[in-house]
């Protein structure tokens, strides 16, 4: 079955966390519910968040929470030092009517991130790979005692895997202690340092083979996916060798990575234009693959 006729579909949409129209907005324009809900919560925030807990609720909408815990390094986690912040985010957990999906340390194995998994644990929020694990399963088993069982575990890398990024294998917490394999991975365009144009399945393949290794059951999911405009200058210049709407129907079409069962689009301009219409064709490419 193609990908976009078997995922669960999300959304990061600007704004959604202070307005749920602005979803509402969004599913008319693509003509498909939004099913799964991105956020982002860090340590100092209120605990923990409250307000993203009832969007949820209030939508229908499951939670998926992109959890920054770069406060502090791995070793201080895995102590308990901060062991009330996680039994109070469990509490929080335990009142909702279903699972929320906890993505600590997103992108952790990124090269730009300050908590970068690394052999000397040199980053200033990081430490080493087993500290990270211990961290790790440290969180998951807090959270979980005071949850009810609320929590699921998202463990989701960056696609890249160029050197300088950390190997997934070398920070693997154990199948026990994750539910979803997730990938983030976007299509930057020509610019330096980032790559040429590139496919969904290009990008995605080689992070989706060592994962799914390691775990043989769980599913996959994109936490996070986008792709450059080609016909605009947005921080990769003009492209007019390629096209998005190619790029979104062949995302949509992909049967080869089978194990893939939820999307989140990013429907933001960030780095890039990254919005699903950025274009009428990428848009129109869109609203015909969404199953």
């Amino acid at each position: 079955m193609p990908l976009g006729e078997r995922v669960r579909f999300g959304a990061d949409v600007a704004g959604a966390d202070l307005d749920l129209t602005r979803v509402s907005a969004f599913e008319q324009l693509v003509g498909h519910r939004v099913e799964l809900l991105p956020v982002s919560w860090r340590y100092g925030d209120d605990v923990p968040e409250a307000a993203d807990l009832l969007l949820a609720a209030s939508g229908g909408q499951t939670l998926v929470v992109a959890w920054d815990l770069s406060a502090a390094r791995f070793a201080d986690w895995a102590s308990g030092d901060l062991d009330r912040y996680l039994e109070l985010v469990g509490a929080a957990l335990r009142s909702q009517p279903g699972p929320v999906y906890l993505r600590p340390w997103p992108e952790m194995n990124g090269d730009w991130q300050t908590y970068q998994p690394t052999p000397d644990g040199e980053r200033p929020r990081g430490g080493t790979y087993a500290e990270f694990r211990a961290a790790w399963r440290h969180v998951v088993e807090r959270v979980d005692a005071a949850s009810a069982g609320r929590a699921r575990w998202v463990f989701s890398p960056s696609a890249a895997t160029r050197p300088g990024t950390t190997p997934v294998g070398r920070i693997w917490p154990g199948d026990d202690v994750v539910d979803v394999l997730g990938i983030d991975a976007f299509n930057w365009g020509e610019s330096v340092g980032s790559g040429r144009w590139r496919s969904f399945a290009r990008i995605v393949d080689g992070q989706y083979r060592r994962l799914t290794a390691l775990d043989a059951t769980a599913p996959v999911w994109i936490t996070a996916v986008g792709s450059k405009e080609p016909r605009t200058d947005d921080g990769a210049p003009v492209d007019a060798g390629h096209s998005k709407a190619d790029w979104v129907r062949d995302l949509l079409a992909d049967r080869a990575l089978p194990r893939i069962e939820g999307l989140i689009w990013a429907q933001r301009r960030a780095e890039r234009d990254w919005r699903i219409d950025s274009s009428p064709g990428s848009l129109r490419a869109f609203r015909r693959g969404i199953g």
